[in-house]
């Protein structure tokens, strides 16, 4: 299944979700645990308890809950992984269209090239369908005659961002970032409560100033919490942009290709360098070109001949 580079662009998409939530929670937890370990060091120092059967007792207990949640959190490791086998295939569908279109016409199958407009890159889309037009029509007449490009498409020169899909690609990824941060700030906010109902009854009623202290403890993990906002929104972020750069170059390799040989370049052809996930659409392309100036560069020579 994954021996094909798109398969393995999916399988990588959906653990880099998956990972990015597992280590951002990670993190977040060891801050927990720093906080938890010196609420205990604070208990030894007062005289409350010590040892390390004390110790244990007290983190096993403000942690039980992180234990009673881990199906939960295989569940929600496993919801980020297919959402990034989804955002992947969202990626790829634009390119994917374009080479399942071209192997149809390679085996003759009447087709028609219809565009997805959810996963839709807006320069690749719209010339695309203006260059396949072309083809169709000189398919038809049996000659490549340069055509006239419109003229904004004749003066991009180089990779255009993709402003509405990625605003809708970050929309989606900001979704995810919400409900994780919302699942961490629910456990994070269940082990406070936790550790200050423990701590509390771990002191004595005579030991006001330590209770308040504890009490007080909701500032610091409201910092947690802020700052797991900040960190899954800032990962996920980052995570978008590296995402679109996987796709961005190659929107614009099959636009300069097609564009080129509209204006009469028939030798024109893809050829990405570092989208390995993008190859297999790009081959049906190629072929598709080439078989196209096959027939039209056979019936210019019958042409010629008679």
């Amino acid at each position: 299944m994954f021996s094909e580079e798109d398969s393995k662009f999916i399988l990588f998409t959906g653990l880099k979700f998956a990972l990015t939530s597992v280590v951002c929670l990670l993190i977040i937890y060891y801050i927990i645990w720093v906080v938890i370990s010196i609420n205990n060091v604070l208990f030894e120092s007062k005289g409350f308890a010590s040892g390390e059967q004390f110790k244990e007792g007290f983190l096993d207990n403000a942690l039980a809950l992180v234990y009673d949640k881990l199906p939960f959190l295989l569940a929600f490791f496993i919801f980020n992984f297919f959402s990034g086998v989804y955002v992947a295939k969202i990626l790829l569908r634009p390119f994917e269209i374009i080479g399942q279109y071209c192997n149809e016409k390679l085996e003759g199958i009447t087709t028609s090239y219809n565009p997805d407009l959810f996963s839709d890159y807006k320069l690749l889309t719209r010339f695309s369908e203006f260059f396949f037009r072309f083809i169709d029509d000189a398919r038809k007449s049996q000659s490549l005659k340069p055509n006239v490009i419109p003229e904004n498409f004749a003066k991009i020169r180089k990779p255009q961002f993709e402003k509405v899909f990625f605003f809708h690609f970050l929309l989606y990824i900001g979704i995810i970032a919400i409900v994780t941060t919302m699942g961490s700030v629910h456990l994070t906010t269940t082990i406070q409560e936790q550790i200050v109902d423990l701590s509390i009854r771990t002191i004595s009623e005579d030991k006001a100033a330590v209770a308040y202290f504890l009490n007080n403890q909701t500032h610091v993990f409201q910092s947690v919490i802020y700052f797991s906002v900040i960190f899954f929104s800032l990962s996920y972020g980052l995570l978008c942009f590296h995402l679109y750069s996987k796709v961005s170059g190659a929107i614009f390799g099959f636009f300069a290709t097609m564009r080129s040989f509209m204006r009469g370049n028939r030798s024109a052809r893809i050829h990405l360098v570092g989208y390995n996930q993008i190859r297999p659409h790009s081959r049906s392309f190629n072929k598709y070109l080439d078989q196209v100036e096959r027939e039209c560069f056979k019936s210019e020579n019958e042409v010629k001949s008679s």
